[in-house]
């Protein structure tokens, strides 16, 4: 099973210098090839590789980087098309060097005593290390994010450890107010990463745009900017990591819906707080780590009632909107958060079953107490707000 290692590089200034040309020309390289590509309208592969050999004597210094990596940013370019030509993306752009910028080095590589040898550098690159043993390396590709910082990208094979099997099986619903809640009654709090370092975001961006165009203070500026989002990203990456890991240890299979992200961020009131979320990302390490360690993931259609129909009796309730959290089927007056009731429906169809389990009963009789046992008022106030009075 391929497996992907990141790690920190702490290059010496010429060794800067030179990834910084490794990048810039494999950058170059994949806008010309781009812009051949508009204007003669090529997109094969093969017709566009061969056109290298030219514009390397057009631009002598595209010799100084490996054959190899320069036939990578043409790979690159290919995957875009290919996204493009089967409507997973659009049109591809040219790349800009303020933004995260990568080389692929395929082979004539080496990493030994935590440094990294690569062709035509003749000083070695510290790495820092955080695993001893990482399994048999099949490529590397180095990045240099925004900020400035240096990684090494290590694609290995390896085997991983499969998870003792266990008979728990949990349905996931995603939400803004919480993250997700789960059919066991647990649930996860929605961090809002983005949204807690908006104002330093903004501070920040209104400093940036007050400086001179092409003024060192400007590059400054840009690397802080930068700085700060990759900050949000690293919290979120590591909670979205540690969530996700718990999930699938904890249980044997995995039930969530197949979120149409891409269409609800149209709604420009949820956009910025379902992108702070990242439904997709934690969606897509579920999968990935589901497949690692031998758990099983099942996927519902977005479009089934399950957050409108009583995990009770059955009962859909049409009259619910976004904004009702709780409500009382008026069949057979079981009191629903709608999260919680939307992952029961979820577990049911996701295991086949027909009817709820003993467990589920007393979940739910559970929240029938929770429903009886409050006030008057409160009661009365509820059935108002669900006959719309």
């Amino acid at each position: 099973m391929e497996y992907t290692y990141r790690f920190r590089l702490d290059p010496s200034k010429p060794a800067k210098v030179f990834l910084n040309k490794l990048v810039g020309s494999c950058r170059f390289l994949y806008n010309k090839l781009l812009e051949i590509s508009k204007e003669e309208k090529l997109y094969n592969y093969y017709e566009l590789k061969k056109r290298i050999v030219n514009l390397k004597k057009e631009y002598p210094f595209l010799k100084e980087t490996n054959s190899q990596s320069l036939q990578g940013s043409c790979l690159n370019l290919k995957r875009a098309f290919d996204n493009f030509f089967n409507k997973r993306a659009k049109f591809p752009n040219f790349k800009s060097k303020n933004k995260r910028n990568s080389i692929s080095i395929p082979q004539f590589f080496k990493i030994a005593d935590n440094k990294l040898y690569i062709p035509k550098l003749k000083t070695a690159i510290p790495i820092i290390l955080h695993r001893k043993s990482i399994g048999n390396i099949k490529s590397i590709s180095i990045t240099k994010t925004p900020s400035g910082k240096y990684y090494l990208n290590v694609l290995v094979e390896r085997e991983m450890n499969k998870l003792s099997s266990n008979k728990n099986a949990v349905a996931l619903d995603m939400g803004l107010m919480t993250f997700a809640k789960l059919s066991n009654g647990e649930e996860i709090k929605n961090l809002r990463f983005y949204k807690k370092a908006e104002k330093r975001v903004k501070k920040i961006q209104k400093k940036l745009s007050k400086k001179q165009k092409g003024s060192n203070n400007r590059k400054k500026a840009i690397i802080k900017v930068a700085k700060v989002h990759e900050k949000i990203k690293n919290k979120r990456n590591d909670f979205l990591h540690k969530e996700s890991l718990k999930v699938i240890r904890d249980n044997q299979t995995r039930i969530m819906e197949d979120l149409k992200v891409k269409n609800m961020i149209r709604n420009k009131k949820l956009s910025k707080s379902i992108q702070d979320a990242s439904w997709s990302e934690f969606n897509r390490m579920i999968k990935y780590k589901a497949r690692w360690y031998g758990r099983e993931y099942i996927e519902l259609d977005a479009f089934y009632p399950s957050t409108k129909k009583c995990s009770i009796c059955g009962y859909k309730n049409q009259k619910l909107d976004i904004h009702t959290r709780k409500w009382i089927c008026p069949k057979c007056r079981t009191f629903h958060d709608r999260d919680y009731n939307a992952t029961i429906n979820q577990l049911k169809i996701g295991l086949g079953q027909s009817k709820l389990t003993p467990v589920d009963y007393a979940m739910a009789a559970e929240q029938k107490y929770i429903f009886w046992s409050t006030s008057y008022h409160k009661r009365k106030q509820e059935a108002c707000h669900f006959n719309g009075e």
